[in-house]
């Protein structure tokens, strides 16, 4: 049987280097993008006289706690860089509100208490997650890129909520327990 169809060797989906080189470049650029974002709401914030707080578990010291968040954004830029690769505007604005939260996160922790403080980790945990979903359909890489930044988010949450509630009444088990010694 004859056909009139064409034959080609030309492999489906290959790009040039050009293009690969593009794309690295433009994951760089905005990997790079949000930290300095990050660097100058601190620069302003510090002339307000408010300095950042960063969660730094297990006797860590306060630079871990700052790097990790730093490497946290880069990789949240870098999903962006992936968004912007494939053209999904609704999933870059889900990004961009969780950036926009999550530079801001170390700015509104200060004044919290411990309840506030795990209350406000467990909102920033669920819109992470709604943001995952929109971004992870429109781009694998960029949802794959946001999942450290969850799993810190959830294990913050998680250890600020059980905390809170053993030392909260009812739950508390360490409260009103003992009576008073004598006075010495």
């Amino acid at each position: 049987m004859a056909t009139t169809a064409l034959y080609s060797n030309a492999v489906p989906g290959r790009r040039g280097t050009a293009a690969n080189i593009r794309a690295g470049l433009t994951l760089l650029a905005c990997a790079a993008l949000v930290p300095g974002l990050f660097g100058l709401v601190n620069l302003g914030a510090e002339t307000l006289g408010i300095l950042p707080l960063f969660f730094a578990p297990f006797g860590l010291p306060g630079w871990v706690g700052g790097a990790v968040h730093l490497a946290q954004l880069a990789l949240m830029g870098a999903a962006y860089g992936a968004l912007v690769l494939v053209a999904a505007p609704r999933a870059r604005l889900w990004l961009a509100g969780l950036v926009a939260l999550y530079i801001a996160l170390p700015f509104i922790t200060p004044p919290l208490d411990s309840l506030q403080l795990s209350l406000v980790c467990t909102f920033v945990l669920l819109f992470g997650l709604a943001t995952l979903m929109r971004v992870g359909a429109a781009s694998p890489l960029a949802g794959w890129l946001l999942t450290p930044m969850l799993a810190i988010v959830g294990f913050s949450a998680a250890m600020g909520l059980v905390l809170t509630a053993a030392y909260t009444p009812p739950f508390a088990l360490i409260q009103g327990q003992g009576t008073a010694g004598p006075a010495a």
